[in-house]
């Protein structure tokens, strides 16, 4: 018995299905792209919030007033 292919088994599609099919298809990568961005967003501030806690902490265990660290940053010779 000979074989059909795959192809004539399926129901075609009309032009204007497809245009809605792809449609919908874009409007939901869209989402996905916009919760991805979102997502990004969180981690980006999470991260940001991590560096920050480091700098403190390595501020607060170094001993140095505010003023000292400063000049550190800026160049200026450090004073014993």
């Amino acid at each position: 018995m000979p074989r059909t292919k795959g192809s004539k088994n399926k129901t075609s599609l009309t032009v204007e299905e497809r245009i809605l099919q792809i449609t919908a298809d874009i409007e939901t990568l869209q989402e996905q792209i916009k919760d991805k961005k979102a997502e990004l967003k969180l981690l980006n501030a999470q991260k940001l919030e991590e560096e920050n806690k480091k700098v403190l902490d390595a501020f607060t265990a170094s001993g140095k007033t505010a003023e000292e660290i400063i000049a550190l940053i800026n160049g200026a010779p450090e004073a014993e």
